[in-house]
């Protein structure tokens, strides 16, 4: 698959980022998935943050928000972006993750959420996360979600990969399909964020991503090219 120039580029004290060169999305789509440093996705922030607050329903003070932690985020350690660009460079969906520290906001809720200690250690001692996803709702159902989220972790050196996502109705029907489908398991239910009313629920797998959609290649792992990417 054809990469945007200037699209697979680590900065230092990075880890190198994963060969996304045969990683599907449907060609109907006429898109290619890319992954971004922590600065390429800077440049582009206002862009990315139209998707999410598109596909979140976001008014302007949402959007805002959501900007502000997506900057602060570039920060994080291991702080990988991936996108799906449209045929006129457009950004069709993006998401992003790092590595969970003690510390972090969303790390210590995580933490907190889970009495035991084994689980807690099971689960975060080694973990990453991924902090956004969102495609364009006219872009949804294809598999350009699950093509996203495999760029993305198809690399990931930690032992685990945790994540949020809101119960709603709407979320459970495509968002939770995905990631059952992919591997991850319920680790905890009906959590709330400060002042959000909605319930969330914590999702986790193991890695590395061995699923017999990835390979060796060059010492490092990264998704094998498909004909085709699942229909969500």
């Amino acid at each position: 698959m054809r990469q945007p120039s200037g699209g697979l580029h680590p900065v230092d004290g990075q880890p190198p980022l994963p060969d996304l060169s045969e990683v599907s999305v449907p060609d109907a789509m006429s898109a290619c998935l890319v992954m971004w440093t922590p600065e390429q996705l800077a440049i582009r922030a206002d862009e990315a943050i139209d998707v999410l607050a598109e596909a979140m329903g976001y008014g302007p003070a949402m959007r805002e928000g959501s900007r502000r932690q997506l900057i602060e985020h570039l920060t994080m350690p291991g702080f990988r972006a991936v996108a799906i660009v449209g045929p006129l460079a457009d950004i069709v969906g993006f998401g992003y993750g790092y590595l969970c520290r003690p510390g972090q906001w969303w790390r210590d809720w995580v933490a907190d959420a889970m009495p035991v200690v084994a689980d807690r250690r099971r689960w975060l001692d080694d973990a990453c996360t991924v902090s956004e996803l969102h495609v364009r709702p006219a872009c949804q159902g294809i598999g350009l979600g699950e093509a996203m989220l495999r760029g993305m972790l198809s690399s990931a050196s930690s032992r685990t990969v945790v994540l949020s996502t809101a119960e709603t109705t709407d979320a459970r029907s495509r968002a939770w399909r995905l990631y059952r489908r992919m591997g991850f398991r319920a680790l905890r239910r009906g959590l709330r964020y400060p002042g959000d009313p909605r319930g969330f629920a914590v999702f986790g797998r193991d890695l590395p991503w061995w699923d017999g959609s990835v390979r060796a290649h060059g010492g490092s792992r990264w998704v094998a090219g498909r004909e085709e990417v699942t229909q969500c």
